[in-house]
């Protein structure tokens, strides 16, 4: 089960998939928004938190508020980024208690607009950037196992299979306030974006995640990586989502004045006339 999603700006090849995995629910939701100019994309992934009982539910409820959110708050969203969304991070926090008691999901998400990424997470869900095949960031987890690669004990290798990649010290949901991670970097034509649940991460690799991008663009990588997530994860294989975005190689181009791609196609003209 998924979000419903808007078209998301042309600059911007979007892919996104879910699989239920071994699991007996589907506790991860995804979300793909564009705000009300067509300029702006939110994007987001949870995963519901599966020793609790209302996984799904605290998940749905994120992507719930986050497509208000887009819809309804874009001048906060371009005035101040990190402020708006750690606003709605502590909306999504509210939303789930007041559903459930015992609700929880972790969250990642990403604003992009105007050659920008301001990205929110907490728990173990996760966003990559990658440009021309190396990866600039990930998030980090708010995880023992990332407490432990951080003080050496462990590489980050080892990560996925680790008995405690489980066990997590933050999410939305519960009687503490959330704590995420913020943050922003600048995006180029040709970057690649994945925000993905740990059934993804635990199973897929970051070199597949960008080979599969540019060998069959964002949409069909997501769905192949996502069951072979799931097929790698065997019969117990947790729920695995991800959305890939590109952002389209030629969009620079297409970013350029009106004046400027006029001059650029004359001279390409009288160039070829001359060939």
């Amino acid at each position: 089960m998924t979000a419903r999603e808007s078209q998301p700006p042309s600059k911007w090849d979007r892919g996104a998939a879910s699989q239920q995995g071994g699991r007996h629910e589907q506790q991860d939701r995804w979300g793909v928004f564009q705000s009300p100019d067509q300029e702006g994309l939110l994007a987001i992934v949870a995963d519901g938190m599966g020793g609790h009982l209302d996984g799904a539910l605290g998940a749905q409820t994120v992507i719930d508020v986050a497509r208000a959110f887009a819809q309804n708050s874009l001048d906060a969203l371009r005035a101040n980024p990190p402020d708006a969304l750690n606003r709605l991070c502590c909306r999504m926090h509210e939303a789930i208690n007041r559903h459930s008691e015992t609700a929880r999901s972790t969250l990642v998400m990403v604003w992009l607009d105007r050659g920008q990424a301001h990205w929110l997470n907490i728990g173990d869900s996760r966003l990559y950037h990658f440009r021309r095949g190396r990866r600039l960031m990930r998030t980090r987890d708010h995880s023992a196992v990332q407490l432990l690669m951080d003080l050496g004990e462990i590489d980050e290798s080892e990560m996925a299979s680790h008995p405690a990649q489980n066990r997590l010290y933050r999410c939305l949901g519960g009687t503490e306030a959330p704590k995420p991670d913020t943050g922003h970097f600048s995006v180029q034509a040709g970057d690649l974006l994945a925000l993905c649940s740990d059934g993804v991460w635990e199973y897929v690799t970051e070199p597949e995640l960008w080979d599969a991008a540019i060998a069959s663009g964002p949409a069909a990588a997501a769905r192949t990586l996502a069951r072979q997530a799931v097929e790698r994860g065997g019969a117990t294989a947790d729920n695995a989502t991800l959305i890939l975005l590109r952002m389209d190689p030629d969009s620079a181009a297409g970013d350029a004045p009106r004046w400027l791609r006029r001059i650029s196609a004359g001279f390409a003209a009288l160039f070829n006339g001359r060939r």
